[in-house]
Parts: C-alpha cells; sequence; structure tokens
C-alpha cells in the first residue's frame, strides 16, 4: 500500500471517528485487510493488541497497522493522517461552541452523535469478536471475562493481567 493510500484511508477514518478509535476498527479492517490486502488477519489482531497493550491511548494501534502496510514511514502517516481532521475539527468545534450551545442543530447533532457512536463501536467489537468465537475455548473464556466484570468489577488491567497468565499457560491459546 503507497503512503498516499495510507494517507488518504486514515484521513477519511479519522474524520469519521466518532465515539474514538474504537469506532473505525471495522472499517479499517475491511479496508486494510479484505479489500486491499495490505495486511493479513493476523497482523491485524496483532496491530491491535499492541495498541492496547501500550500505554496510553487506545488509538495507538494505528501505529502498527502503518507499520505493517508501509513500514516506519506508513506508521507516521497512519497516526498523523488519522489525528489531523478530529484535531481540526476539535479547534474550530471548540472556538465556536459557547455561542452556538443553545442552537437546536447543536442540541440534534449531540443526540445523533451518541447512538452513532455506540453502533460504530459495537460494529467493531463484532469485527474483532467475531473471529474469536471459532474455538470453544475462546467463547468459554469471553463468557467467563464478561461474568466476572459485571458480578466483580475488576479493574480492566487485572483481567488482562488473568487472560495473558492463562494465554501463557496455554489454556486459551
Amino acid at each position: 500500500m503507497s503512503l498516499i493510500e495510507i494517507a488518504l484511508l486514515f484521513l477519511r477514518t479519522g474524520l469519521v471517528s466518532f465515539g474514538g478509535g474504537m469506532s473505525v476498527v471495522a472499517d479499517l479492517q475491511h479496508e486494510l485487510v479484505d479489500r486491499t490486502g495490505a495486511l493479513t488477519q493476523q497482523q491485524f489482531f496483532t496491530a491491535f493488541a499492541i495498541g492496547q497493550a501500550t500505554p496510553g491511548p487506545g488509538i495507538l494501534y494505528l501505529v502498527p497497522l502503518g507499520y505493517y502496510a508501509a513500514g516506519v514511514a506508513g506508521a507516521a502517516v497512519a497516526f498523523v493522517s488519522f489525528m489531523i481532521p478530529p484535531m481540526l475539527l476539535q479547534i474550530v468545534v471548540a472556538s465556536r461552541w459557547e455561542r452556538m450551545s443553545g442552537s437546536p442543530w447543536i442540541r440534534a447533532t449531540d443526540r445523533a452523535l451518541v447512538p452513532i457512536s455506540v453502533g460504530l463501536i459495537g460494529a467493531s467489537l463484532f469485527s474483532l469478536g467475531g473471529p474469536m468465537l471459532a474455538s470453544p475455548m475462546s467463547v468459554f473464556g469471553i463468557v467467563v471475562a464478561a461474568v466476572i466484570g459485571i458480578v466483580f468489577r475488576p479493574t480492566p488491567s487485572l483481567i488482562v493481567l488473568a487472560g495473558g497468565v492463562l494465554g501463557l499457560l496455554g489454556i486459551f491459546g
């Protein structure tokens, strides 16, 4: 994939990333794996896992996606291209928000973005989780993690740590 193609893809996805970087996972997976073949499914999952395991914002998965597609330059182009549209939009909106906050259009937009964001994040979860449902042990692990999360409400880092230990032991791998 060329750096121009990477820039255009990540500019477009950055522009529609309402709800954060998780909202465009399904779109990026479709473009990078299914449509262009720039990444394998395993590379996509690895990039996502690296991004989520790295301290800092969850959007960091963009860096290894760009790296797998076109090396170090691809990593830089992907990250910068993704960040430009929302950054510029934030600057414009923040500078005018107080004046426009009473507008019916702003209130309607605010109400509309919540379900859109939830839907996009749900599509991303389905996109990432679908291949994980192939193994009965993976399904069991997902159910156990969900039940533990709902009933005991441990910190997410504890769930990740437990999943890592079980993976190292070969229980869910």
